[in-house]
């Protein structure tokens, strides 16, 4: 398409016309740099569109953990992702040539607007936009049970205490939490709905206007006000695909009876396989015919992640490239079968093949980092089961003891440092020239690897 057409068609009320000229634009850039940022010249619809556009086709524009952000310096330093490199040293020279090019008050809506949908710019516009803090949903991790009825020699959860918190004490985290202003609560465990006061916990959380999301392998008894569909504190479940269900017809049963109960509901369902190190019979497509049965359009995998003390059955950091022809092949059946597939857990992207790993990067957001860091690293804010705060279900130090008096401004003030640091460390030699790590889009892999073993045991990445 000419440059006149495009602009002809991005200026149409046709919202398919204008998505067709957005993604040419964007996929072309620099050809058409005038056409893009023109889009954020002023402050309307326009903006927004290109924006959602950018950021997938653009990755490097999107947020990373970015108070660590290191300054852009020439693309020649990078010796990993050297392209990813290239590219953005192109889009800030012709950021910055558009900015100059306009009058004081265009130029000041401009960059506003670029700090504002591009959080991987704000290094390079600090100073110079004006910044808003954004503020971040709080949410609360709570492992209530280390019951299961799964002995699945992957889980992470495998050392966690088989007791539960009783009700005395699930009413002190609740009013705990009601204090601090948390809006998320996520029951974990074990499993969840194995937990005694499951019924009781979801109405309280309702009365309290608290919201809940958790992790289950649905093949246990549903509360009540799961079955009858009366809870509207229930936004989300991660329902967990275990291998044990393949081998056993009555929890398949129950799994499967469950998951239409919750779907005739109307509950929201993301769909959740792990791929493990020792997994020769894995069941790959029966996740896909699991998710189309239910009419699921969203699967989450991960490589599983270390336990606290190491001792699971996880995938070890050095055969995750051994295990990357397994994800290739889950993320083409996603395609295949029209159902999207995001990786759950940092990986290395480093160590894939390079047009793997971008559409990896294009297609899952937090595939090379997590989100621990949001909101100074209190995001997975997590509860054990003998009540001890620690920063992320993945970072069980350091930990801090509940109490009723105990502010999140305290374990803030804590965790922030713990899990920069954690996030900061690098992993593999070639960390120090690799471009998403100077830009905080990489962290390596989940930081479950880099905490040292409570048995004393090295970081599991090393």
């Amino acid at each position: 398409m000419t440059r006149d057409e495009l602009k002809t068609m991005l200026e149409s009320r046709d919202v398919t016309f204008r998505r067709v000229a957005i993604d040419e634009v964007v996929m072309s850039f620099p050809v058409h740099s005038d056409l893009f940022f023109s889009a954020f010249h002023t402050d309307d619809e326009s903006a927004m569109e290109m924006a959602n556009a950018a950021r997938q086709w653009m990755p490097v524009l999107r947020d990373g953990y970015n108070d660590a952000m290191t300054k852009f310096e020439s693309p020649g330093k990078y010796a990993v992702f050297s392209n990813l490199a290239e590219s953005y040293s192109v889009f800030i020279k012709e950021m910055y040539k558009d900015i100059a090019s306009l009058d004081g008050n265009t130029a000041q809506r401009t960059k506003d607007l670029l700090w504002y949908n591009f959080p991987g710019l704000r290094t390079e516009l600090k100073g110079v936009a004006n910044q808003q803090k954004q503020d971040r949903r709080r949410q609360l991790m709570v492992f209530v049970t280390g019951k299961c009825n799964m002995h699945c020699p992957y889980c992470f959860s495998m050392e966690l205490q088989k007791s539960s918190i009783s009700k005395t004490d699930m009413m002190r985290v609740l009013s705990w939490a009601q204090r601090n202003k948390v809006q998320s609560l996520l029951p974990c465990g074990g499993e969840p709905l194995m937990y005694e006061n499951i019924d009781w916990l979801i109405q309280e959380t309702e009365r309290l206007g608290i919201k809940m999301y958790f992790a289950t392998n649905l093949s246990v008894r549903m509360p009540d006000m799961m079955l009858n569909g009366k809870s509207n504190s229930i936004e989300q479940l991660h329902v967990h695909i275990t291998n044990e269900l393949f081998n056993d017809e009555r929890l398949m049963s129950t799994f499967r009876n469950n998951l239409r109960l919750c779907r005739e509901n109307g509950t929201d369902i993301i769909l959740r396989g792990n791929i493990f190190a020792d997994d020769s019979e894995n069941h790959y497509d029966e996740w896909f015919k699991i998710a189309k049965d239910a009419d699921i359009n969203a699967l989450n995998v991960a490589f599983t992640i270390p336990s606290h003390k190491g001792i699971n059955s996880f995938v070890h950091f050095d055969l995750i490239r051994a295990m990357i022809p397994r994800l290739r092949r889950i993320l083409e059946q996603g395609r295949e079968n029209n159902i999207r597939v995001s990786i759950a857990k940092p990986l290395p992207l480093c160590l894939f093949p390079e047009d793997m790993a971008l559409d990896i990067l294009r297609h899952n957001h937090n595939a090379s980092f997590c989100n621990v860091n949001e909101d100074d690293g209190m995001h997975n804010l997590s509860l054990s089961t003998d009540l001890r705060f620690s920063p992320c279900l993945g970072v069980d130090e350091p930990s801090v003891p509940f109490s009723d008096e105990l502010g999140w401004d305290t374990l803030r003030d804590i965790f922030s440092k713990a899990i920069g640091a954690l996030q900061s460390q690098t992993l593999l030699e070639h960390c120090d020239s690799c471009f998403l790590y100077h830009r905080r889009l990489c962290q390596g892999a989940c930081l479950s690897y880099k905490q040292p073993r409570r048995n004393g045991g090295v970081p599991c990445g090393n």
